[in-house]
């Protein structure tokens, strides 16, 4: 298959972004953001099998909350990327804050599971919530 130009078309590979580099489509900021949450929580099930096997703790005692990680770096990429945008100083730390508190409150409610389960409920809500807030808020701070 060619292009216009006549050169082979290339196929996109991971989220639509437009020119700055930031992720168009919240579906594909979604999409983005809860697989890396999920390859987060695999290493998490890995390392924290691992260390039960050696004897150095029970499985399922580490937090799940260190399922941001992978998330958290795709959210600071897109804080650069708007960088365009002055509103996103108000979004970030408003939509972080309201994130954290849905996150706090789903650990509450799963209170009874183990860290890794609550934890990983929490940081799950989390990065779904901000993701939300974060996109909506840019596209509310951007228009003219």
């Amino acid at each position: 298959m060619t292009g216009a130009e006549g050169a082979p078309s290339e196929r996109r590979r991971g989220p639509h972004r437009d020119a700055a580099g930031r992720i168009v489509s919240l579906t594909d900021l979604l999409g983005y953001v809860l697989a890396g949450w999920v390859i987060s929580m695999l290493g998490l099930v890995a390392f924290d099998g691992l260390f039960a096997l050696l004897g150095l703790g029970e499985f399922g005692q580490v937090t799940g909350w260190l399922g941001v990680i992978y998330p958290a770096i795709v959210f600071v990429e897109q804080f650069r990327a708007a960088a365009d945008n002055r509103g996103r100083l108000a979004v970030a730390p408003a939509a972080g804050l309201v994130a954290v508190v849905a996150g706090v409150l789903a650990v509450g409610v799963a209170g009874g599971f183990a860290p890794l389960v609550s934890g990983g409920l929490g940081s799950l809500v989390t990065t779904v919530a901000y993701a939300v807030l974060w996109h909506v808020g840019l596209g509310v701070t951007s228009r003219d």
